[in-house]
């Protein structure tokens, strides 16, 4: 009798991980990026050599995924029918998802909550029963409102806006101008989004009004985020970099995710029929 195989992926713009179970073993193996909207190709090449690695890492073969369910959670696939043309041209059988959904199976652990992500870019997720709410993360250029890089593009433009005497002086203006050589205008025409987070980091170490000006700016977005996903009370989880820098300055009942995205997957994976 063969013994079922569960494999959950996590995949993303900056690397992608597996983690595979085959009754009471198991093993976490990392692989290359997965974003298949900037390079499907790339990705659907990583993420195949990740499937071998997971089954390497257990002395398995590629004839065993027969008995396999994965559940794989990309970036980027909550564009319409982006799943379904990954899962198509992968060539395993897989449940293809948002890397969003995955990330809130993990951190409730299948259980009913919201989550709200603010790293390099943000969105908000919730679950409330059968039903589940998504929005934001749509990217740097169209939202990711809350988000670091978000936050880093409005601390230089309201710095800009010092350097014309519009607002009143104020020291993080200049480190931030400093930071975007030669000009803010020509830097900012080929930065990326993880270029501007970066500039967040000088925000959110700053004791400056314009960083608490931009910070409650933030905390607007983030409150604004939660109501038009439908969080009124329950579990809320608050995660990415920037997040965890707000976390505590904020008046809400925040807990601990239960899990990270790439257990989410694997749970996702194990409900597979």
């Amino acid at each position: 009798m063969t013994m079922r195989i569960d494999i959950g992926i996590d995949g993303g713009g900056s690397g992608s991980r597996l983690l595979i179970q085959v009754g009471d073993r198991q093993a976490e193996v990392s692989g290359g990026p997965a974003n298949v909207v900037t390079d499907p190709e790339a990705a659907l090449a990583n993420l195949t050599a990740l499937i071998d690695k997971g089954l390497e890492a257990l002395g398995l073969t590629h004839d065993a995924l027969g008995d396999a369910r994965i559940c794989a959670g990309l970036a980027g696939c909550r564009l319409p029918g982006q799943a379904d043309a990954v899962a198509m041209a992968l060539p395993v059988l897989a449940y293809v998802v948002d890397d969003s959904v995955t990330a809130l199976e993990g951190a409730f652990a299948g259980g009913d909550g919201t989550l709200a992500s603010l790293g390099t870019g943000s969105f908000f997720i919730r679950k409330d029963g059968d039903q589940i709410h998504h929005i934001g993360g749509w990217g740097f250029q169209l939202g990711d409102e809350g988000s670091a890089a978000w936050l880093g593009r409005r601390a230089l433009s309201l710095a800009l806006q010092v350097a014309e005497g519009r607002l009143p002086a104020d020291m993080m203006a200049d480190a931030l101008i400093a930071a975007a050589p030669p000009h803010p205008v020509l830097w900012a025409r080929q930065a990326s989004p993880d270029q501007f987070a970066e500039l967040a980091r000088l925000v959110a170490g700053s004791t400056s009004p314009l960083a608490a000006r931009l910070i409650a700016e933030t905390v607007h977005a983030l409150r604004a985020g939660l109501e038009d996903v439908g969080h009124t009370n329950g579990p809320l989880v608050l995660t990415g970099g920037l997040g965890e820098i707000l976390g505590p300055r904020l008046s809400l009942d925040l807990q601990p995710p239960r899990g990270r995205p790439l257990d989410g997957a694997l749970h996702l994976a194990k409900a597979l029929p």
